[in-house]
């Protein structure tokens, strides 16, 4: 975040053009090593170890510094060791500086002063902005009383890092009075909290392409539906693990499946924070209001099912996938369909899942929890009704424990969290 700031304050002082800055962080970003990388270099983890500790990062929001401790993979002192491997980022940054323009480190040292000053940034506070320290940098642009909003916004911010691109930056948060939007994508959740979590575009929806395809990497989204469906993917990743955060302190929270609003307004206490990738701009919303409404009428989205190769017969077991999100369909469709395993239907809803089970008779089916119409649970309880030999494997989002555990209860042999670590999902498979 550092370099995107800084970098941009130094275009509006005409002392590096655009085409510079891009290049700059271009160079930056490709410098960039993995904590993991470098342990796995000296020596310190095996392969399958730092796979495990990035698996551990997907599913709960901590550093990988923190989660190889806790294992005992490392000590606190080769993670100091091994962070101070990594680089000083904004010294890199000074350096192609220094080497490209011709500046001395003084008038390098001079520019940081101005940046500092014009962001009324302290000493502490530009050495926790050069370090991309989230936990230090978000109460600085996010000064609300609510300590929910800030641990949210600081959550996704890192999420950010972790799922789409460290290549962006975010702006100070406002309360959004009177707010009106092109689009929201985002999710509630109920219970002894009322949360709600959201992406925005006022205007263009530039930004909120960008997140939605970094968020899906490989795995095609076109249509204006599927933007929408990623972004609110991700919303639901998000909201699961901070779900998870409050649940562990016997704080019961449900989830709500997210929706989508087109050209409406906000009705209750909001707050919006500006962030951009690539200068283009969408806002998180973020609301602990019980009488907040992100809109009068959802917007339904039409999302294309995959066209699954079923008519050739084939000796591979048979899978029948369940989930609201096409993205997930997809991403599941495409894993299982590559490792010896035949999709052969797609569902939306645990009403309609339940339906194609009783017609195609799968080996293996998968069911998202949180779908509207019919839930997963629901879903799993109707098909073992109908043969009580399925094989169901629950997918759900970190944060829905209580719900996986009536799965269970209810039959269910195995469950994945979202994001999902593939080699898990197959040989959690094959081993059962």
């Amino acid at each position: 975040m550092f370099i995107q700031l800084f970098s941009n304050y130094l275009v509006g002082q005409s002392v590096i053009t655009i085409e510079q800055r891009d290049t700059f962080q271009e160079e930056i970003q490709k410098t960039r090593v993995k904590l993991g990388t470098i342990a796995i270099a000296e020596g310190l983890l095996t392969e399958e170890q730092a796979e495990e500790i990035n698996h551990q990062q997907t599913i709960q929001d901590r550093r990988f510094g923190d989660i190889a401790v806790e294992l005992e993979y490392l000590t606190s002192d080769q993670v100091s060791e091994l962070l101070g491997k990594q680089g000083d980022v904004s010294m890199k940054f000074f350096q192609l500086l220094i080497d490209s323009l011709g500046l001395s480190m003084e008038n390098v040292t001079e520019h940081l002063h101005g940046f500092q000053k014009a962001h009324g940034f302290t000493d502490k506070e530009l050495e926790a902005v050069k370090e991309d320290d989230f936990e230090t940098i978000i109460p600085l642009f996010a000064t609300v009383r609510d300590a929910t909003i800030t641990d949210l916004a600081g959550l996704v911010m890192r999420n950010l890092t972790r799922f789409v691109t460290n290549n962006f930056y975010f702006g100070r948060m406002k309360k959004a009075t009177e707010y009106s939007y092109s689009m929201l994508a985002g999710q509630k959740s109920v219970g002894e909290a009322d949360i709600f979590l959201g992406f925005s575009a006022t205007n263009e929806l530039d930004g909120i392409i960008k997140l939605a395809k970094n968020y899906a990497k490989s795995i095609s989204v076109s249509s204006s539906d599927e933007v929408y469906d990623a972004v609110c993917e991700f919303a639901n990743l998000n909201n699961g693990l901070f779900d998870s955060v409050l649940s562990d302190d016997d704080v019961f929270i449900e989830m709500v499946p997210p929706e989508v609003y087109l050209n409406q307004q906000l009705s209750g206490n909001a707050y919006y924070m500006p962030v951009y990738i690539d200068d283009s701009e969408f806002d998180l919303i973020i609301s602990t209001d019980a009488a907040f409404v992100p809109g009068e009428k959802p917007h339904t989205l039409n999302l294309k099912k995959t066209d699954l190769n079923t008519s050739a017969a084939s000796s591979l077991p048979t899978v029948l996938v369940v989930d609201d999100s096409a993205l997930i369909r997809k991403m599941l469709i495409k894993l299982l369909n590559e490792n010896g395993y035949q999709v052969i239907g797609e569902a939306t809803n645990g009403e309609e899942g339940v339906e194609l089970y009783k017609e195609l008779n799968p080996d293996i089916v998968t069911l998202d929890i949180t779908m509207p119409v019919m839930d997963g649970v629901t879903a799993l309880k109707k098909i073992k009704e109908y043969d009580p030999e399925a094989m169901v494997a629950m997918i759900s989002a970190a944060g829905q424990k209580d719900k996986l555990m009536d799965a269970l209860r209810e039959g269910a042999e195995l469950f994945f969290t979202k994001p999902f670590n593939a080699q898990e999902v197959i040989s959690s498979l094959r081993s059962s």
